[in-house]
């Protein structure tokens, strides 16, 4: 399957949809700040970042360059 970025995966809607997209395959990666997340609410098996898509060296170096 493919790999999916979810922004705001530490929430209740992004951590839900992480669960699912894991369930059917997909490698995720998840980037929040947690400023209103939890990090209890990530999914084990996804990646996390902690961060804002505001921070383009973040995206860039740690992000975007592992995908391929």
């Amino acid at each position: 399957m493919g790999k999916v970025l979810v922004t705001g995966g530490a929430g209740y809607i992004g951590s839900h949809t992480s669960h699912l997209l894991l369930d059917q395959g997909h490698e995720v990666v998840i980037l929040d700040d947690l400023s209103t997340g939890n990090e209890w609410a990530i999914p084990r098996e996804a990646r996390f970042y902690k961060g804002s898509t505001g921070d383009v060296e973040l995206l860039q170096k740690n992000i975007f360059r592992k995908w391929h």
